[in-house]
């Protein structure tokens, strides 16, 4: 970062308080990675404690008025900073505005009650009772609800609107809708046809089981391979995927099933989409909030371009075929790179989100932004929640989950107060396939790359265009400059269309 000089003092006076929340808030990630993969559930109540207590000390330095008068100050001497410092100092705004929206006492009844909830839904996942959840799961509505009207009132938009812009900041119900709309026209053809020509077209089953201690094995090969530094990050298994941490201490679990590898192996190449995302960052501004990531439906994207775009490859699974095979100990024609495209590009209908093919996953997101913005307009009552899950379900995809575990059970996120951010799934969606589209214009041997193993061409590319600029720029510029337009969902539905119903 630059030296310091008189005139900047006051921006330089902001930096060392920023670094300070963020070193906080790294302590945050890896209580919340304990919580999901090592402590004990009868810890829930001192967990809460802790992590109230460190969003306390994080907002106490944004609610300071010392920070406000050298925000005003270091605002007022703008022209003197570089474009990096500018943009730093526009995220610094950006979460103070948030965070003085948020009064303590409601910072920590949000800490109390989602540490309650997410112990007691995986309870009621495990009983498959979504009456164990409820009562829970309304505390954490009424804290949201209220989060909400403050950060919209704050940010001069609907409450569902600020929920959305804390994940993908910009972005709200306007501009989400008309995407939406296109895929929701899109989708329902594709889906009919794919699954059609596939019926024709059968692939051949795996039989038997694979150890999760091999499984977790590939897992870190291919981790490896990608260029992931196990030296500042690991893989570990929990009851639902996710990262945590920072590009200097990272983690990442996967769920594991021993009859299905690739819902495992999955759930790693879409971990560690994020985990690279982060890894990337830009290491001279690490402490600062230009230097984090610009959004969850960005990082979505590098999650479900991973994922779905490369480890569902032909390339990808020419690479990885041999791995499988020597690690799991198994050979055959069901173990065939061709075949395991084939099962990997199954399109089926299936009611598990998680488990979705590349085609059918949009509209598992679609029924869940419907059904927030029904909570938050007051339009569904959580008791009804789910069965308006299941007609929607029915509607959307024409089955309906038979139990409340392959239901509303199957995720985390609303018990842990993850309102609006399942919209970044979808729009990760559209930005994958659009991110695949520069990749392959600018270099196409990149991805070609991938058969042998190489993934340097490819991970350069994305470091050029997306991981190495943070926040600098605002999700919109950030996509026109990597990609050439802002979000396009003709393209995703282009791509699905080539790449699953070929001419």
């Amino acid at each position: 970062m630059p030296k310091a000089n008189h005139r900047l003092t006051p921006y330089l006076h902001l930096e060392s308080r920023f670094k300070r929340v963020h070193v906080l808030r790294s302590i945050t990630h890896l209580l919340r990675w304990d919580q999901e993969v090592l402590m004990p559930t009868g810890s829930a109540a001192i967990r809460a404690d802790q992590l109230a207590l460190l969003d306390m000390e994080c907002s106490s330095i944004l609610h300071s008025r010392r920070v406000a008068l050298l925000l005003d100050k270091a605002e007022a001497g703008e022209n003197a900073l570089t474009d990096w410092q500018r943009a730093n100092l526009r995220e610094m705004r950006r979460l103070w505005h948030r965070a003085n929206a948020i009064p303590k006492r409601l910072l920590n009844s949000l800490h109390s009650s989602t540490t309650r909830a997410e112990v007691r839904w995986r309870r009621a996942h495990e009983e498959n009772n979504f009456s164990l959840l409820a009562p829970l799961q309304e505390r954490v509505l009424q804290v949201v609800r209220e989060k909400a009207r403050r950060l919209g009132e704050t940010l001069k938009c609907s409450p569902y609107d600020a929920l959305l812009d804390e994940h993908d900041p910009g972005r709200q119900t306007r501009e989400i809708d008309a995407l939406f709309q296109a895929l929701e026209k899109g989708l329902p053809p594709i889906i009919e046809r794919t699954v059609q020509d596939q019926a024709e077209k059968p692939f051949i089953p795996f039989s038997g089981t694979i150890s999760i201690a091999r499984q977790r094995d590939l897992g870190k090969k291919l981790m490896r391979c990608m260029g992931f530094p196990f030296d500042k990050g690991r893989l570990d298994e929990s009851l639902h995927p996710f990262t945590e941490g920072t590009s200097e201490d990272l983690r990442i679990t996967s769920k594991f099933d021993e009859r299905n590898f690739l819902t495992g192996l999955m759930g790693v190449l879409h971990e560690t989409g994020h985990a690279m995302y982060d890894f990337g960052l830009p290491p001279d501004w690490f402490f600062q909030p230009v230097g984090r990531d610009r959004g969850m439906a960005l990082h979505e994207g590098m999650a479900l371009f991973l994922e779905m775009i490369v480890g569902r490859s032909r390339e990808f699974m020419r690479f990885a075929a041999p791995w499988m095979q020597r690690i799991f100990g198994v050979s055959g024609p069901a173990w065939d790179a061709e075949n395991l495209y084939r099962q990997a590009t199954r399109v089926s209908k299936t009611l598990i989100r998680m488990d979705a093919d590349e085609v059918t996953y949009s509209l598992h997101i679609l029924i869940r932004y419907d059904l927030e913005k029904e909570i938050f307009d007051g339009t569904l009552r959580l008791k009804d929640l789910p069965e308006a899950w299941n007609e929607k379900y029915r509607q959307r995809l024409g089955r309906a989950p038979a139990t409340a575990r392959e239901g509303c059970l199957q995720d985390s996120h609303w018990p842990t107060a993850y309102f609006g951010y399942f919209p970044s799934y979808a729009l990760g969606a559209i930005t994958a396939s659009q991110v695949y589209n520069g990749l392959i214009r600018e270099r196409p041997e990149a991805f070609d790359a991938v058969a042998m193993g190489d993934f340097s061409g490819l991970f350069d590319w994305l470091n050029q265009r997306i991981y190495s600029l943070g926040s600098r720029f605002t999700n919109h510029e950030l996509m026109e400059q990597s990609t050439g337009e802002n979000l396009n969902p003709d393209l995703f539905l282009s791509y699905l269309r080539n790449k699953y119903l070929p001419s």
